[in-house]
């Protein structure tokens, strides 16, 4: 006899293991749907890049992007498949189970009907009471007579609660295995479209080797635009470290620099939308491997018409015009600098204190339809790695 308790430790379980895939499956889906947006947000940034016949570096890292957007994708997917999977396994193993109880009930109350004809046969139940030897043995009677006729009843009702737990699983295995096929064709979608990427990716990177003497032109003026960069946010940081935090009555640099320092990795971006293009340090050139490129600050690649925004409070320390940069401004926040270029119509003015998240102004799109924004942090003279004080995306 399968006992109550058995079942319903059993169900304990299943209901345990479920809500595990469940909550398994929610984080996947929710992954996937970043990936998605980060895709969606490529897109529209590579179409932009597509209408200039040039074919360009930023062209480049975009359809690079898009290509880490799809494999990221597609490995998602993939887990998610294959937490399917498990869970089509533990739902078959359930449902065999739950087969298996119903036969065995159904068997034993098969045994209970045979048994409870014999004894009618035999010996009915008012004889067998009244011939009880004392009201002791009648009383026992009575009372084995009465359960046997209960559990008979919640034997019935028990096989009907099986069946019902059986019909449920089995529509959640068709839920799964239906959910299943939808992943195996999306990931054969992604798989084709990623492909495709990659053939672009090949053709671009045969289109610009051939004009390898002038990527290294291009590569040369922005060295010297960075020179210039360094020369001028160093100089700044010099003339300001000579005043006390504390001397600036238009605002408290000694709370703000506290405040920055406290929100490292969760700083917004200073742009609504985009990704890393170019990160901080030396790597080498995308295009030409044996060429080490340096970047003070990081790329961030975004659509046209985008703005820039101040990513905390502080005070413009500087605003100026370097070639191959356009408009560059510098906020200081005490201990702290942001440096903002490629910009135009700005919004600012010098010794302007200005709150988190102000338009500083609009980006610029050059002439192969890149809308890049250059951003640097500094710690008094010391360059930072910017994607360690912004949020990760």
């Amino acid at each position: 006899m399968l006992s109550k308790t058995f079942s319903y430790l059993l169900l304990f379980i299943f209901l345990i293991n479920g809500l595990r895939g469940q909550e398994s499956r929610v984080k996947l889906e929710n992954d996937r749907e970043v990936n998605i947006q980060k895709i969606n947000d490529a897109e529209k940034i590579l179409i932009e890049t597509e209408k200039s016949k040039t074919v360009s570096i930023g062209r480049l890292k975009v359809i690079n992007r898009q290509i880490s957007n799809r494999q990221n994708l597609i490995s998602s997917l993939r887990s998610d498949i294959n937490s399917q999977n498990r869970e089509i396994i533990s739902l078959t193993n359930i449902i065999s189970s739950l087969n298996k109880d119903i036969k065995l009930l159904t068997n034993e109350y098969a045994d209970m009907i045979y048994n409870s004809y014999k004894s009618r046969s035999s010996l009915t139940q008012i004889s067998y009471i009244f011939s009880s030897e004392n009201y002791n043995q009648m009383f026992r009677r009575m009372n084995y007579l009465f359960q046997y006729s209960s559990f008979r009843k919640n034997q019935i009702g028990e096989i009907q609660e099986v069946k019902n737990k059986l019909k449920l699983e089995e529509e959640n295995l068709k839920k799964v295995k239906e959910s299943k096929n939808y992943l195996l064709r999306s990931e054969l979608s992604e798989n084709n479209k990623l492909q495709n990427l990659k053939g672009r990716q090949k053709k671009i990177i045969s289109d610009l080797g051939r004009r390898q003497d002038k990527i290294r032109m291009e590569i040369d003026k922005r060295k010297e635009a960075l020179r210039k960069i360094d020369i001028l946010i160093r100089e700044i940081i010099r003339k300001e470290s000579k005043v006390s935090l504390s001397d600036d009555e238009s605002i408290d640099l000694e709370r703000v620099s506290s405040e920055f320092e406290s929100l490292i990795g969760k700083h917004n971006w200073p742009v609504s939308s985009g990704f890393i293009s170019n990160r901080f340090g030396e790597h080498p050139h995308p295009v030409i491997k044996s060429v080490k490129v340096k970047n003070d600050g990081v790329d961030i690649q975004t659509k046209k018409s985008s703005k820039a925004f101040s990513i905390f409070e502080g005070k413009i320390s500087t605003i100026a015009f370097i070639p191959g940069m356009n408009n560059v401004v510098i906020i200081n926040h005490g201990n702290y600098f942001t440096l903002y270029a490629r910009l135009k119509n700005l919004k600012i003015e010098k010794d302007q204190v200005i709150p988190k998240g102000h338009v500083i102004g609009d980006l610029v799109t050059n002439s192969d339809g890149i809308t890049e924004l250059q951003f640097q942090v500094w710690k008094n003279n010391v360059k930072l790695n910017p994607e360690k004080w912004i949020i990760k995306k």
